[in-house]
């Protein structure tokens, strides 16, 4: 069986549960899949997107770079597997934080996007590996939903598959200092570790308001949905407990 043909396990309660907990604007319209829907099924004006996308830092609406990226590899962010969005969402907030200006050859010049049995995936290059990303996101394949904007998304929003060119861009000279910068600053980030609601508002990637509190962190608890709908927290490496 292909790993996408799955049902989701979230449902509409569930969906509008993650409307609030990760503070996604109204002009979004989000919808738990039917029974038999998949992940890759066509949406109007939307796609599939997934729990873990969200636990990983990735906020509505989407940082210009990651549209950017997208429009570039012409897939669906569906496709894209959560610790891809990890490195997405570390090095935008490392270089906010670095008062560094990100372009899109610059994070491409410090990762590759490649395409794997489950989807598509980052890798850092040589030289630019962030540390803290969990090794195993078992199960993220069943935890999506739809989500639909009246407005342009930028890109492509269907599945297709694609051969990705990594020829590592051309840099102009900002870029070219500002990449070895990085070349120090990621090895040593702990943004995937520690992060937190706050850091990610701070860098502008989450709408939420400033000092506004939230009772979770982003990548040290995750909420796993389950078919009978019940909520289980962990942190990574602990072993969850289905009641």
């Amino acid at each position: 069986m292909w790993p996408h043909d799955q049902d989701s396990t979230l449902d509409e309660s569930s969906v509008e549960i993650l409307r609030k907990r990760y503070s996604i604007p109204e002009g979004y319209i989000l919808t738990a899949p039917e029974a038999g829907q998949r992940a890759f099924d066509p949406v109007p004006k939307g796609f599939a997107l997934t729990l873990d996308a969200l636990e990983a830092g990735l906020r509505l609406p989407l940082h210009p770079i990651i549209v950017s990226c997208i429009s570039l590899w012409r897939i669906s962010p569906s496709q894209i597997t959560p610790n891809s969005w990890r490195y997405l969402v570390a090095f935008l907030g490392e270089c906010h934080y670095a008062d560094i200006s990100p372009t899109r050859n610059l994070f491409l010049s410090c990762f590759r996007l490649f395409k794997g049995s489950g989807g598509y995936f980052l890798a850092a290059r040589t030289g630019f590996r962030v540390s803290g990303a969990p090794t195993n996101n078992k199960g993220w394949k069943r935890r999506f939903f739809f989500v639909r904007c009246e407005k342009d998304w930028g890109f492509g929003v269907r599945w297709s598959s694609r051969t990705i060119d990594n020829t590592v861009p051309k840099l102009n000279a900002e870029e070219r200092a500002h990449r070895e910068k990085l070349r120090v600053i990621l090895p040593s980030s702990q943004a995937i570790r520690n992060m937190s609601e706050q850091w990610l508002v701070e860098a502008g990637l989450s709408p939420r308001s400033r000092g506004m509190s939230s009772s979770f962190d982003v990548f040290g608890v995750m909420v796993l949905f389950h078919s009978d709908q019940s909520f289980i927290s962990r942190r990574y490496g602990e072993p969850a407990v289905v009641p």
